[in-house]
């Protein structure tokens, strides 16, 4: 099991897509992320969860909470290459009771261990969309560094946004997450 202090991650279940698509659909969840401006289907949700189950580049995960089990979002690793060694992490804290709460810094947490000593990977990426100040500051101080930024490369709510890329080595990880005694 992949476990965090507070969370542990479990297989995506093809039962919980209907409460997924309903977050994506959700204008109070889906402010920054970037799907579900354009309302997701019944058909398009279903058909995400068979080809993420089918990939072999992509590792996403539900995230529960540990102390009653709930469902409160997905997190996991997309376009993983093992020629390169590299994976971009993507996560969604759905449920609003449980935003704000460390849910998102503890599954981010697991899914960089997973990367780096499951998977072997050296990189993981992360985006955000200019503008999220909570993404910006929680991804900096998990110790993720800026790396680049696509201008105007994100159409929101008719405007265009900036998508700040980031990025940690495993090097980094294990200097700021594995202690030595």
């Amino acid at each position: 099991m992949l476990e965090g202090n507070n969370i542990y991650l479990a297989p995506l279940d093809m039962e919980n897509a209907e409460t997924a698509r309903a977050w994506i659909n959700d204008p109070a969840i889906n402010t920054w992320l970037f799907v579900g401006h354009v309302p997701v289907s019944r058909e398009q949700e279903r058909a995400w969860y068979a080809q993420v189950d089918a990939s072999d580049a992509d590792h996403v995960f539900e995230i529960r909470a540990k102390d009653n089990d709930r469902y409160i979002g997905n997190c996991g690793l997309h376009k993983v290459d093992m020629l390169n060694r590299s994976g971009e992490i993507g996560i969604l804290i759905g449920e609003l009771d449980a935003q704000g709460k460390g849910h998102g810094k503890d599954a981010i947490l697991v899914v960089l261990r997973y990367a780096f000593h499951t998977l072997g990977l050296h990189t993981v990426r992360i985006s955000y969309i200019d503008g999220n100040e909570r993404s910006a500051h929680l991804y900096a101080k998990l110790g993720f560094t800026q790396t680049g930024r696509c201008r105007e490369h994100i159409h929101l709510r008719g405007e265009f946004h900036d998508l700040v890329l980031m990025d940690m080595t495993r090097e980094e990880y294990e200097g700021l997450y594995i202690t030595t005694e």
